[in-house]
Parts: C-alpha cells; structure tokens; sequence
C-alpha cells in the first residue's frame, strides 16, 4: 500500500516538469526573427505580487512562454517596457519552421 502514495507523488514531479520543459522550449526573438513565421498568439502574464525585480520578471515571462508552448509557437517576441514599474510582461507568440 505504500507504493500506491509513491508512485502518486512521481507521476505528479513528472507531469510538473514536463510541463515546464515546453517553456524552456520556446525562443525569445526579435521581430526580424520572426518575419516567415506565423502568429499564433499574443502573451502576458502579470509579475508576482507586483514586484518589479528581474526575478519577478523573469517569472512571468517563464509563464507567458508556457502558455505559447500551449498554443503551439516556437518563439516569442517581447514588447518593449516602457516604465520602470511593470506590472505585466507581453509578447507576441510565433510558431516558425526549424
């Protein structure tokens, strides 16, 4: 009876990380990049508890790529930020040939 809660926790660690490995498999590009590609979706995802470190940023963008992988792109191409106070990172999500 003890392997049953086991093998519950392993298949759970499993699908966590498989579903992060998709956003490690979406490119940041620059528009240029991009150009024979073609759009999927726009992304965003809001900075944790509005903080505007790189961290927090980089957690966001960790998101938004996830959700890229999700909808099928390869690449994303970040908007510019604007002002020092950001709440949200957003991009447009390409899927390009390889």
């Amino acid at each position: 009876m003890k392997k049953r809660p086991f093998a519950v926790a392993v298949s759970i660690a499993l699908l966590c990380a498989a579903s992060s490995a998709g956003a490690h498999s979406v490119r940041d590009a620059k528009a240029e990049d991009v150009a024979n590609c073609t759009f999927v979706a726009d992304v965003s995802a809001p900075t944790t508890n509005r903080k505007h470190t790189r961290s927090a940023l980089g957690t966001a963008m960790e998101s938004a790529r996830k959700d890229a992988h999700e909808a099928g792109a390869t690449d994303v191409v970040w908007d510019k930020v604007t002002s020092a106070s950001v709440n949200s990172v957003t991009g447009k999500a390409y899927k390009c040939a390889k």
